[in-house]
């Protein structure tokens, strides 16, 4: 009888060891602590500048946790605290990569650097966002971005290249943006190499899907107007008001495409882009110098890109752009007006 009572307290303590072993393993949820991150606490909870982030301020490495200010906002907004980014200029890039659930609302924040969204998912950014050299997104999905602004100028930054538009790239599902306006896009060196144009949606056997966007201008573009790829693309105002104005000296060909074929500037160029849809496009020639006013290459005419309303604007331009439609484009054109 003692042998078995001795045999029964075992497996009790053992059976107790286990629970505890995975009562340890089970992380507990991360909570905001301001004790942590707050460096001036005279500004809200939620404002980038109480974290030691300033318009106009170098921004450097966070005293407390030793790392990079941005990764520690980031880190912040993570546990569920929605940033705030004041009015001003802020002298870096901008990545949200890897991240998740990051919520910020941006008062016309310039970036001199990029704002990239990479490998993440459920993104929020509200307000105007900025950029003096690109807006890019890959491999993310659930992004919601009210405003989006790229341009160039010289007199915020005298030595840095020249803005080169929105790229919303392979791996990129249900990106919803109400407004791009794209300044300029530029070209000239190798350094441009990767750049075909203004509002770019590609990726070469990982397409885009599910993009939905309100209104989006290109201003100009030294290379193509626009360029889609991919599936459920749902535009709802696009105008190009000029493209083609600058070189393809070192362009790199586009993906899955022909060697040779980047080179011919277009306003509008849509391949391969599937039940996808634009309520109305306006490309204007009278200022631009490429070749094709609209490039309608090959799709799919079972499920195809469906443009409601095309105008091209000549507006009396000597140019000689044309347009060109495949025989198997897949685009289909609702009303078309030159005028």
């Amino acid at each position: 009888m003692k042998k078995i009572s001795v045999f029964l307290l075992f497996i009790a303590l053992a059976s107790c060891k286990n629970d505890v072993k995975k009562a340890t393993e089970v992380p507990s949820k991360a909570v905001y602590v301001d004790s942590l991150y707050a460096l001036n606490t005279s500004f809200e909870v939620g404002d980038v500048r109480r974290y030691g982030v300033e318009p106009g301020v170098k921004i450097g490495q966070h005293p407390k946790l030793l790392k990079d200010k941005l990764d520690v906002l980031m880190d912040i907004s993570e546990l569920g605290i929605k940033l705030y980014f004041p009015k001003g200029v802020y002298d870096r890039t901008l990545n949200i990569e890897k991240r998740e659930a990051v919520k910020i609302v941006s008062d016309s924040a310039l970036f001199t650097g990029a704002v990239t969204i990479k490998n993440s998912s459920s993104i929020y950014i509200d307000g105007v966002i900025q950029s003096l050299s690109s807006f890019y997104i890959q491999n993310s999905n659930d992004i919601e971005i009210n405003s989006i602004l790229t341009k160039t100028d010289s007199l915020i930054k005298k030595k840095m290249l020249r803005s080169t538009g929105v790229s919303i790239h392979g791996g990129a599902k249900n990106v919803r943006i109400n407004k791009v306006l794209i300044k300029d896009s530029g070209s000239g060196s190798r350094h441009y190499k990767y750049i075909k144009g203004g509002l770019i949606v590609h990726g070469h056997n990982n397409e885009p899907r599910e993009i939905k966007i309100d209104s989006a201008i290109v201003e100009s573009s030294d290379r193509h107007g626009v360029y889609l790829t991919g599936v459920d693309i749902d535009i709802k105002y696009l105008h190009v008001k000029k493209f083609g104005v600058g070189t393809a000296d070192d362009m790199a060909p586009m993906e899955g495409g022909i060697d040779g074929e980047q080179v011919n500037f277009s306003g509008l160029w849509i391949k391969n882009c599937h039940d996808s849809f634009i309520d109305e496009a306006i490309i204007d020639t009278n200022k631009s110098k490429g070749k094709f006013s609209v490039n309608f290459d090959i799709g799919q005419e079972f499920r195809p890109t469906t443009i409601e309303k095309l105008v091209i604007n000549h507006q009396g331009s000597k140019n000689n752009i044309e347009k060109r439609i495949f025989s198997r484009t897949g685009v289909i054109v609702g009303e078309t007006i030159e005028q």
